[in-house]
């Protein structure tokens, strides 16, 4: 009877090793997707910050103070405007009129990027 009970022992701990190798191959293919997901949020946040340095390099004054403001400091147009009249003394509808619509395309081409970015998160 004792070498009965040590078979069905071990089928039964086979069995349980069986599991849990296809439990842990099913987490690996999960991890991967994972790894390949976050692999590609790094490139694309990388692009962005690229994209970001070169429209910083490219623009002058006003335009990349503002610039500067709205996506580096993330601050609200609206205050960003008022902090860049202040800094040239420049009247804030001259900023809006002049200058805001030659970085506006730019701002929105930017923010739907970052915003394509964290629907991969």
């Amino acid at each position: 009877m004792k070498n009965f009970k040590a078979y069905v022992n071990i089928k039964t701990e086979l069995d349980l090793v069986t599991l849990k190798i296809q439990s842990l191959e099913a987490k690996e293919v999960q991890l991967n997707k994972e790894k390949e997901s976050l692999i590609e949020l790094k490139s694309n946040l990388n692009n962005i910050l690229n994209l970001i340095e070169v429209k910083l390099k490219e623009l002058k004054g006003i335009e990349k103070e503002l610039f500067y403001e709205v996506i580096v400091k993330g601050t609200n147009i609206t205050r960003a405007i008022d902090k860049v009249s202040i800094t040239y003394d420049v009247d804030v509808s001259t900023i809006w009129k002049n200058y805001y619509p030659k970085i506006k395309e730019d701002i929105k081409n930017l923010e739907n990027l970052m915003k394509s970015s964290e629907i991969l998160v």
